[in-house]
């Protein structure tokens, strides 16, 4: 089901059909609004918070040439209203966009039936899809030795990957780390160094990605290029060190934590546990299955979080993961605020650490 669903979805960024070039139709024929739509070649779009070439634009959400956006169903003029991946919305030209084949239109039948909220889950659950078979691609990753680890670069992007001394050869577990949103001018070398250490106590490989923008895409603009280059990265590692499958987790911190989070729920098969601190939202994967492993959750918030407060957020998203049917072990610590602690890595890492295989 998962896999019809995602192919469904799968709509090549670069395949136009031929009806697409009659898109869109005069404002005052337009009767029913795609609940999906891309945009077109050789252009990208700017994201305002009003319906209006004047209004004051989204900073850094911008829609590029081919990418597949929803639509709230609201149309202002030559102006449609889109929503992203945490339900904030803002407005481009539609003639900025193509219909696309698959998603529906807002007001068919099926949205009696919940169609809406279908078309939602399955386009979140195609953007955070996560595949281990082998990905044919003629792109090329320039590495540059670290001391303990290993820079790799792709088209601006970078991630840093620190690998024990793993004399026996054996597989070894393996730990995704998502930073916060971030300043474009910070010092990720300073953020990843901490890493070699738990690399090589734990005997564990770290992949540390950046994103390309100052938080990962899917949150700006629903959006998958960050995640395609941490799968990427995560095949590069397989080609050159052995990894336990059975020993992979997300952790993540803020911005960093609600795609984490959200990564793992739609990838149990990929994911053995969520290390979580101070995660905003998540996405619901489609469906829960208490047939197959599901990730393990590890959960922590500070007591003095003032941008996601215990009551408003923390607690409903552990209750969300709880009555999901997910096992989730939360902790709230007293005199921490929103800012990662050191205690964090340590407690999330035993947690994990000590799952079953």
């Amino acid at each position: 089901m998962r896999e019809t669903m995602h192919a469904a979805f799968a709509e090549s960024a670069h395949t136009w059909p031929a009806s697409e070039a009659r898109w869109p139709p005069p404002a005052q024929l337009v009767k029913q609004l795609p609940r999906r739509l891309r945009v077109l070649p050789a252009r990208s779009v700017q994201v305002r918070e009003a319906p209006f070439e004047h209004a004051e634009p989204l900073h850094w959400v911008v829609q590029l040439p081919g990418s597949v956006v929803l639509t709230t169903g609201r149309l202002h003029g030559e102006w449609v209203e889109l929503r992203n991946a945490h339900l904030r919305t803002g407005w481009a030209p539609i003639a900025a966009f193509a219909p696309c084949a698959t998603g529906g239109w807002h007001g068919d039948q099926s949205e009696q039936t919940g169609g809406g909220d279908h078309v939602i889950n399955c386009h979140n659950a195609s953007m955070l899809q996560i595949t281990l078979a082998p990905i044919p691609t003629n792109q090329h990753f320039p590495q540059q030795r670290m001391s303990g680890g290993l820079r790799i670069s792709l088209a601006g992007q970078q991630a840093h990957i620190w690998i024990p001394q793993n004399t026996s050869w054996k597989p070894l577990p393996l730990l995704l780390v998502l930073h916060g949103s971030r300043p474009m001018d910070w010092n990720f070398s300073a953020f990843t160094e901490r890493w070699q250490r738990d690399a090589e106590l734990l005997q564990i490989i770290v992949i540390v990605p950046e994103s390309l923008g100052p938080t990962w895409d899917f949150l700006l603009t629903g959006q998958r290029g960050d995640v395609d280059f941490m799968q990427a990265t995560i095949h590069e590692v397989h080609k050159f060190c052995p990894v336990d499958e059975r020993r992979v987790a997300a952790m993540g911190m803020s911005d960093g934590a609600s795609l984490a989070l959200s990564m793992a729920l739609h990838n149990p098969h990929v994911f053995q546990a969520a290390l979580i601190q101070a995660a905003g939202f998540f996405i619901n994967p489609p469906g829960y299955s208490n047939t197959s492993p599901q990730p393990a959750v590890f959960m922590e918030y500070g007591a003095d979080d003032h941008l996601f407060g215990i009551q408003t957020v923390a607690i409903p998203n552990r209750d969300r993961l709880v009555t999901a049917g997910y096992a989730v072990q939360f902790q709230v610590i007293k005199g921490a605020g929103h800012a990662v602690r050191e205690g964090f890595f340590v407690d999330a890492l035993a947690f994990w650490l000590a799952l079953s295989r």
